[in-house]
Parts: C-alpha cells; structure tokens; sequence
C-alpha cells in the first residue's frame, strides 16, 4: 500500500495558452501576478525541441516572405488572442464550449489582415492627421 502524498497533478500548457500570455516558468499562471513569457521561449523551452540558429529560424521564416504576402503584426495578433480567449473565459456568452475553435490561426490571420487593411484605409497615405481635428473657420473673416 502506498501512503506517499499523492503529487500534485500539473495543468499542461499549449502554444495558445503561452500566445494568450498564461504560460510562465512555473507553467500554467493561474493569476495576473506571474511573469508571462513569449510564445517562442515557451516552445523551444520544452524537452525535444530543435536546436534554433540564427540563420535559420523557422519562428521569424515570415520576415522573408514577399511585400505582397506580409503577415500581419505579431503584436496586434496576440492582443487581439488574448482579447478574445478572456471574453470565451468569462462565460458571458453562456457555455462556451463549442466556440473554443471559432478563432483558430487561421481566423486570428484574416481577422489581422482585414484590421490592418482597415488602419491604412482610414489612415490613408501618411496618417500625419489621423488624430487632428479640423479647424472650423469663422464667417466674416
């Protein structure tokens, strides 16, 4: 019969979790208070990961893909991720759990590509007077 304490049973954590910001040294964070860490640390970080060289670093391949094929910012993407995982965790919407796919990677791209597009669009060429309110002029001057 075995009467050692039974060891603690540890969440596994995924790439979305570390996307989402959840992911720290000591695993999954439960609360606000830990230091999340990136997502690439978080994947070359786990036991049988390749060895990552400068040169030919898979995680930034997007940095040599043409002007006409550019991914959207990474920055944007996880905000708009970490957005959307905190709104399916609240339960506003009820249960949840058949959405848990509905923002998958690829989404997440499209979803990126159209705000982006659509900051260029209202921004225009130079986007110098984006946040300028017009100055109204009086009559009789």
């Amino acid at each position: 019969m075995n009467t050692s304490p039974a060891e603690p049973s540890k969440l596994r954590v995924n790439l979305y979790d570390a996307v989402a910001g959840r992911v720290g040294y000591e695993g999954l964070l439960l609360d606000r208070a830990g230091q999340p860490l990136p997502p690439d640390q978080v994947l070359y970080n786990r036991a049988g990961a390749p060895i990552r060289y400068a040169e030919t670093d898979p995680y930034f391949a997007h940095r040599h893909l043409p002007t006409d094929q550019r991914l959207p910012e990474s920055d944007m993407l996880k905000a708009i991720h970490a957005y959307a995982s905190d709104f399916y965790a609240s339960g506003v919407l009820g249960d949840c759990r058949a959405d848990f796919k509905s923002l998958d990677e690829t989404a997440l791209i499209a979803l990126g590509i159209l705000l982006e597009e659509a900051a260029a669009q209202s921004l225009e060429q130079t986007g110098d007077l984006a946040f300028v309110e017009g100055l109204e002029l009086q009559e009789g001057l």
